[in-house]
């Protein structure tokens, strides 16, 4: 019967041991699983960062470029089409003030020191 009750209680000493082994062995794997899983996510997440702001800096250079199209037109345009007289009036005239829609479309003509008007 001594017998008996050694063989159970080591087989229920070995089947608790085998269970809290396989359950830190699982444990560990996952954890190293879910690790690694973390980590693929935060590199496509580095990359899609990355691939935004060389996108915006593009968009950025591009922007600029057309600004200085633009410029280089109304530049070309006036000096073509109005007498220097007339640029060197345009130019006291918007001195210190905003472009606006009126003033683009001629609605207005103010005082270069009366302050912006942010409605239009």
């Amino acid at each position: 019967m001594e017998t008996l009750l050694t063989v159970v209680v080591s087989l229920l000493v070995g089947a608790v041991i085998g269970f809290l082994a396989s359950s830190w062995h699982h444990r560990k794997n996952n954890g190293g699983v879910q690790a690694k899983a973390a980590e693929e996510k935060l590199q496509d997440y580095r990359q899609e960062v990355e691939q935004h702001f060389a996108k915006t800096a593009d968009l950025i250079d591009h922007l600029t470029d057309s600004y200085k199209d633009v410029f280089s037109h109304l530049s070309e345009s006036a000096e073509h089409l109005l007498t220097e007289e007339q640029i060197k009036n345009q130019l006291l005239n918007r001195k210190a003030r905003e472009v606006t829609l009126k003033y683009l479309k001629g609605d207005e003509v103010k005082d270069p020191s009366d302050p912006p008007n942010l409605t239009s």
